[in-house]
């Protein structure tokens, strides 16, 4: 059966090869273990390391001459006022190859790239975050008309994929989007912003009462969806909100005023 198995492959691979979907690569993929990505690409893939803000979770530029530091709240985050999440964790940069993913995984009908995004979400919760803090694991809600066209919500898909590293923590999904929104990243202006997702989304029940929550999120840009989706979770009784996205947007990530 396994040399079955090989020639079928070997078979697939002259007919209809796959190649790396990375735009700087493009190697050709001789397995099916992973139809999207080369292993070098995805090992490359640019993660977000020690020392980070304690508070949006953005990482701190490397502190050459005094070895490694903590983490620690930036200096934007020190002057605003306190958010309703607690912090935000990203395990990635949106930079290619992660890029490139969450694209294919959102717009192009690839939810298969959840099973990767979410295994580079477990190493990333493994190592810096206290997995048994949590008692709900809740993904950002699409509205339904658009969930309806994608076929997911790709957010509960990586929800899915990471619950296995948060052994006390529940799926729920009593949050969800009353009504339609513009893509955050394509406005302009914090108050536009602001207005976009202001109360775009509710609480269905009391499910989240006391309780400390994970939003899970697959890109944060502007932080105005998952900060809107906190303060909603915060009013309907949730103890405390953390964030947990895939990656974040950040346009120059070794430059940050710390």
């Amino acid at each position: 059966m396994r040399l079955w198995n090989d020639w079928l492959l070997a078979l697939k691979n002259i007919i209809v090869p796959v190649f790396c979907q990375n735009p700087q690569c493009g190697m050709r993929l001789l397995t099916e273990e992973n139809l999207f990505f080369c292993p070098t690409c995805w090992e490359m893939s640019p993660k977000i390391e020690a020392p980070f803000c304690t508070i949006c979770g953005k990482p701190h530029p490397t502190a050459v001459g005094f070895g490694p530091r903590g983490n620690f709240p930036c200096a934007l985050c020190r002057k605003q006022p306190a958010p309703p999440y607690r912090r935000i964790y990203g395990a990635m940069i949106y930079q290619d190859p992660i890029k490139k993913a969450i694209k294919l995984f959102k717009f192009n009908g690839r939810p298969g790239i959840a099973k990767y995004l979410g295994a580079r979400m477990t190493d990333f919760a493994g190592q810096y975050m206290d997995v048994e803090r949590y008692d709900c694991i809740v993904p950002v809600p699409l509205y339904r008309v658009r969930e309806r066209e994608r076929g997911y919500n790709q957010s509960r898909l990586l929800a899915q994929a990471i619950a296995p590293a948060f052994p006390r923590a529940e799926h729920n999904e009593s949050l969800w989007r009353t009504r339609p929104t513009a893509v955050q990243s394509l406005l302009h202006s914090h108050a536009e912003r602001i207005r976009n997702v202001a109360g775009a989304f509710a609480v269905k029940d009391t499910s989240l009462a006391g309780k400390t929550v994970l939003l899970i999120d697959d890109v944060v840009t502007t932080r105005g969806t998952v900060t809107e989706c906190a303060r909603v979770l915060c009013e309907a009784g949730a103890e405390s909100v953390d964030v947990f996205a895939t990656a974040f947007a950040i346009d120059n990530p070794g430059v940050r005023d710390v």
